[in-house]
């Protein structure tokens, strides 16, 4: 697991100097790839099998409940009544339209396979267009999950590089842990504001290196820009820390 997890630090190092929007574009570009071929290779013989087995359970459960539907017309019959009932009929049209309806799936799935090539040509064109058109509208109108997630994941895959930055800090700086008030723990936050996505929380004991930079929001209430011991920056409010004695 710790390979794997080096692995991925080394790859996004490598596109960490691209422009924000390209790797929100390779991001969306690679998971919607894999979905295509889930979709592609999974799910249709996982449905081809299922339609099978569907088709083939309407026999046993159909066959007693004709059996039974055929000795009451039998006794309609013998008893001079002519004509067929219509909740007969209606059970079974259903029997007819649900085997109906799995042949017809299973003939889908079975074309798909002669038209393979291009079927995959067109869906991998239709996931690169929407991968665009996604990426440039959470370029444009970013939502919730791109500033928050997305802001949380770049911090945490960049943590390495950054913790390897953070061991050259001046040794002066002050260092700030949370006032006893706050002990069950403190945001960290991406820019000195309530509403500014959340970077980290840090818990009781843990300690803050302080980057010497304070900003005053409209509320009044003052932020200072830290650092924690793995090397997350953000801002935190004075108001939950002091400096550690």
């Amino acid at each position: 697991m710790e390979s794997i997890l080096n692995q991925l630090f080394r790859i996004w190092s490598l596109i960490s100097v691209l422009p924000e929007w390209v790797r929100l574009f390779l991001v969306l570009f690679v998971f919607l790839q894999i979905a295509r071929l889930i979709l592609l290779y999974i799910v249709p013989p996982f449905l081809n099998l299922l339609f099978r087995l569907l088709k083939k359970m309407i026999y046993p459960i159909s066959y007693p409940l004709m059996a039974l539907l055929s000795t009451v017309q039998k006794r309609r019959r013998e008893a001079g009544q002519a004509g067929i009932l219509v909740w007969i009929e209606v059970i079974e049209g259903m029997f007819a339209l649900f085997e109906n309806f799995f042949n017809k799936m299973i003939e889908l799935l079975t074309k798909r396979k002669r038209n393979k090539r291009g079927i995959k040509r067109w869906t991998f064109y239709a996931v690169t267009a929407v991968a665009i058109l996604l990426t440039a509208a959470i370029i444009n109108n970013p939502n919730e999950w791109y500033t928050q997630d997305w802001k949380k994941a770049e911090v945490w895959l960049n943590q390495e590089d950054v913790h390897i930055q953070a061991s050259s800090a001046s040794p002066d700086q002050k260092e700030l842990i949370l006032n006893k008030k706050y002990e069950d723990g403190g945001n960290i936050r991406e820019a000195p504001a309530l509403t500014a996505p959340r970077l980290y929380t840090i818990r009781n004991g843990e300690i803050l290196h302080c980057l010497n930079e304070e900003q005053v929001d409209s509320k009044g209430i003052k932020w200072l820009k830290v650092q924690t011991t793995n090397g997350i920056e953000g801002w935190i409010s004075a108001l939950i820390v002091m400096e550690k004695q």
